[in-house]
């Protein structure tokens, strides 16, 4: 039986701990080699973890020669020429603490960098140079010119009364969501928020998460040890078949464009959802509307707030997507009784969000900046998606079945017809600069249907150097 502790991983992935926790044992030889592994399941098992995490580790090793493959038998352990450079390495030992008269000179890198791709298409983050930096800058002289003891005060613990109002009008001319300003929680990002949230929901909730879906939700809820299931998808939106079969109460849903399949929720999958959250008191939909306002040649669908006659949506969004990550203001929107709650239990809680940027992001949405900002960043991610598309469908290296994507939202998917892994494109990606995910890494199980597909984040990068990505990326498939 292999277990390895996985508290130890830091920052790594699941898969690629425990890719290195295999690698060294079978360097070191305590994997002697023509030792059977454990099944997929069997491993999976044993360590609490899924069977897709062990798959793409052992993908990775078959791969690089670490292990073998034999039909019908299983992985075996492969046999290699070690030498003690080659075993010294260790995962668990580099986070030891090492006296400081032991330490190597030479050895100075910090513990995290950056990497430093050529193309990135991981982040899901706004264009960071498209920032508003003048009229921002404007604004922010302005506040602190207008207003003294409201910046250095302690800030209503709702969050300032002038965003609030902003935000209702802006929901109200945006979302078609006609709410209260005293509806409106305001924090310094949407895990903050949803800490606060789970606090009022009822307990022993099962919470329902999309499969495949936005990955930061299902990590909040093992954070806080609460109970989940995966909603699988079909092309209507989040099923409700998989819903109602899952237990869940509590369901996370991403209506106006669901990350990462694109998926629009129809109007009839919609009434379906708000018809289940009626059914039981303890039934409630949050409403992710990350990035509403990317919408390019149709205006944007109403919330699902907007729909809601019983009072069961949450309607959760941040301006890290539509301004910038460091400007870190998030709101959710709660129906009455929850608020109520809230109001009750958390009134003695500090904001956390900063008083200053409130009262600019307040002036900013109110003046017009925010939504003329919007238009701007529209067009170009608009420009982008077209240019992505379009040199990937020039080019006669990718072996792409097929895109979607481009009409809305800030990424593409790309369908491909290959033998290759998703960890071996992955890796050979990485290899050629090029940091991307695949569909297949957004999914709790293994679905086949969700393998060999790109997710390309819209990357700010000049024609010139997306032509030259493009190529590295055809030539993985020439030489496999």
């Amino acid at each position: 039986m292999l277990i390895y502790d996985f508290s130890k991983r830091g920052a790594h992935p699941l898969y690629e701990y425990l890719y290195h926790c295999l690698k060294e044992d079978i360097l070191s030889g305590r994997i002697p080699a023509g030792t059977k592994l454990p099944s997929k399941r069997e491993l999976a098992s044993d360590n609490q973890i899924s069977v897709r995490t062990v798959m793409n580790a052992y993908d990775q090793l078959l791969t690089e020669g670490y292990i073998t493959s034999e039909e019908k038998r299983g992985y075996f352990a492969a046999e290699l020429e070690t030498t003690p450079e080659q075993t010294s390495f260790s995962m668990h030992s580099s986070f030891a603490q090492v006296p400081e008269e032991e330490r190597d000179p030479e050895d100075s890198e910090p513990l995290y960098k950056e990497d430093n791709w050529y193309a990135d298409f991981t982040s899901n983050n706004t264009i960071y140079e498209k920032f508003p930096f003048s009229l921002w800058r404007k604004t922010m002289r302005e506040v602190l010119s207008e207003y003294d003891l409201e910046l250095v005060q302690r800030a209503h613990f709702l969050g300032v009364p002038d965003l609030r109002r902003a935000i209702a009008d802006y929901l109200y001319r945006s979302r078609g969501m006609n709410i209260s300003p005293e509806c409106i929680v305001i924090g310094a990002s949407i895990e903050y928020l949803y800490e606060k949230l789970i606090k009022l929901l009822p307990a022993h909730s099962i919470y329902g998460a999309e499969n495949p879906g936005y990955r930061k939700i299902p990590r909040i809820y093992e954070e806080f040890g609460l109970p989940w299931r995966s909603i699988e998808m079909d092309e209507s939106g989040i099923s409700m078949e998989s819903l109602r079969e899952s237990g869940a109460n509590i369901v996370h849903v991403s209506p106006e464009h669901h990350y990462p399949l694109g998926t629009v929720t129809t109007a009839g999958r919609r009434q379906e959802l708000l018809s289940w959250a009626a059914e039981a008191t303890d039934h409630y939909i949050i409403e992710d509307d990350y990035d509403c306002e990317f919408r390019y040649s149709t205006k944007s669908i109403p919330a699902l707030q907007s729909m809601d006659l019983s009072h069961r949506v949450i309607y959760m969004n941040t301006f890290s997507k539509s301004l910038a990550p460091a400007i870190r203001i998030s709101y959710m929107v709660l129906p009455k009784k929850l608020m109520e709650r809230y109001i009750s239990r958390a009134n003695f809680y500090s904001n956390s969000a900063s008083s200053c940027e409130q009262y600019a992001l307040a002036r900013f949405i109110e003046n017009g900046s925010f939504e003329r900002h919007l238009s701007r960043l529209k067009k170009y991610y608009r420009q982008e998606g077209e240019r992505l598309l379009r040199i990937i469908k020039q080019s006669s290296l990718i072996p792409a079945s097929r895109i979607t994507g481009g009409s809305c939202g800030t990424h593409l998917l790309v369908y491909l017809d290959t033998s290759m892994t998703d960890v071996e494109i992955r890796w050979a990606a990485r290899s050629k600069g090029i940091n991307l995910s695949c569909l297949s890494e957004f999914c709790t199980e293994i679905q086949p249907e969700y393998e060999h597909v790109l997710v390309l984040n819209y990357c700010d990068l000049d024609e010139r150097t997306l032509v030259e990505t493009v190529r590295r990326l055809g030539n993985i498939f020439i030489q496999w």
